[in-house]
């Protein structure tokens, strides 16, 4: 099992924060049982196990207390309560309530919350706060009243479920935090190496710049020695050119190491060979006589073509050959339905990214469009049914429920989500009993 307070400072150390209608329910869970045991509430007490059941461990009060944020201002005074009196309970809870509305620890005691809690249920946590014991709630279960009035209860079933998948994303968040820091220091790994290779890199270029100026030394030598008519032109362009290549070469290198740059894979393609024609030409003294007795013998240069056919060629006789067409690769072709599916549970994935970071309505609306692209996809309808179930569409949830059982009745989770609709059927029944 986990603590509340180790998901909070999970939560914390990553930048999270709990959304605001999953808070809401840890909240509302948390004092009525904590209000049905006469508990005194600590984070580090409220634990959550696997399957999503909330637990409160014994609060001992004998024992130092580790969270100053959740002692009552009355506790410092000479004549302090005890830390099981109902009104120091209830600024207990309302301390917790604080951490999860605002992801924040407990304020100062002697100064109270700030502007940071705001809404129905910050001011609910407002009042459990309030520096004057008077006007607090008299107990736990004034508190839980207060709570049921503002959010009704969701169901057991629902609330474990919920508080399951908060536990598996909370350990998502310590592995991501370990990843940032293993790749930080891949990346300062990496950086050092280059920085290896910039010097290794500079000494050459050192190197270069010396030799070159050795070169001009000699070349200036010559030129005293020799007329100006003869002077030697030297051009400055071979240093430019060989201090740009290196420069070229060392930031690339560095971009490909530190992963900034990823370079793509080359491929080569030698073209078919066409038939070579190789002119040879053969000097042969050849004797040329003329109409003139006078006349003497020249040498006249024979050019002769003799053909090279390519390896594909069956035919020696031509001097050219036809090049083959190489036949093109076969494509797979992707069915309107098949591109469909793809693109739908692309849209799935992006749901339950949504639902993760607390923001409901864009999730459903990632759902629906996965729904539209295609129907008969069971993971949208059961995402579509958990994000109404956290808009409080508890109707909407069912149906998305049951149309997730109809079309995979086999699913790992088919046994929970029934349970889930049996609650929501049942609560649905007895909202129509109250109606009437």
């Amino acid at each position: 099992m986990i603590t509340l307070h180790e998901i909070l400072e999970r939560a914390r150390t990553s930048g999270q924060k709990l959304p605001h209608g999953e808070a809401t329910w840890l909240f509302a869970a948390v004092t009525r049982l904590a209000a049905a045991q006469g508990a005194t509430i600590r984070a580090r007490l409220v634990q959550i196990d696997p399957a999503g059941a909330l637990h409160v461990a014994p609060f001992d009060a004998a024992r130092s207390d580790d969270d100053p944020g959740y002692l009552a201002p009355e506790l410092s005074e000479a004549a302090a309560p005890l830390k099981t009196e109902p009104r120091v309970q209830v600024y207990a809870a309302g301390a917790l309530g604080y951490e999860l509305l605002t992801g924040q620890r407990p304020p100062d005691p002697r100064k109270g919350p700030g502007v940071e809690l705001s809404g129905p249920f910050g001011d609910l946590v407002r009042i459990a706060l309030s520096r004057d014991r008077r006007e607090r709630f008299g107990d736990l279960k004034q508190l839980r009243q207060a709570v049921d009035s503002l959010q009704r209860p969701a169901g057991a079933e629902n609330e474990r479920h919920a508080f399951a998948t908060l536990l598996a994303r909370s350990e998502k968040w310590v592995g991501a935090h370990d990843l940032d820091r293993a790749a930080l220091a891949k990346l300062i790994e990496q950086v050092a190496q280059q920085v290896q290779k910039i010097e290794g890199v500079r000494s050459g270029m050192a190197d270069v710049q010396r030799d070159h100026r050795d070169l001009e030394a000699r070349v200036t030598s010559v030129e005293s020695r020799r007329p100006a008519s003869l002077s030697i032109s030297r051009p400055s362009w071979p240093a430019g050119i060989v201090g740009g290549i290196l420069g070229a070469a060392l930031a690339v290198a560095f971009l490909v190491g530190a992963g900034a740059v990823k370079l793509p894979p080359v491929a080569l393609r030698l073209p078919a060979r066409p038939a070579t024609t190789i002119a040879v030409t053969a000097l042969t003294a050849t004797s040329t006589s003329t109409a003139s007795p006078t006349s003497t013998p020249t040498s006249t240069p024979t050019v002769a073509s003799i053909p090279i056919p390519t390896p594909v060629s069956t035919s020696t006789a031509n001097t050219t050959s036809t090049p083959i067409p190489t036949p093109a690769p076969a494509v797979d072709k992707v069915s309107p339905a098949e591109m469909a599916r793809a693109v739908a549970e692309a849209q799935v994935k992006r749901g339950d990214r949504e639902l993760e970071r607390g923001r409901y309505d864009a999730a459903v609306e990632e759902f629906q469009q996965a729904l539209a692209n295609d129907a008969t996809l069971a993971p949208a309808w059961r995402g579509l049914g958990v994000a109404h179930l956290m808009r409080h569409d508890e109707e909407s949830a069912r149906k998305a429920y049951e149309k997730y059982l109809q079309l995979s009745p086999a699913a790992a989770d088919a046994r929970d989500i029934r349970r889930a609709i049996a609650e929501l059927n049942a609560r649905a029944k007895m909202g129509n009993g109250l109606e009437k």
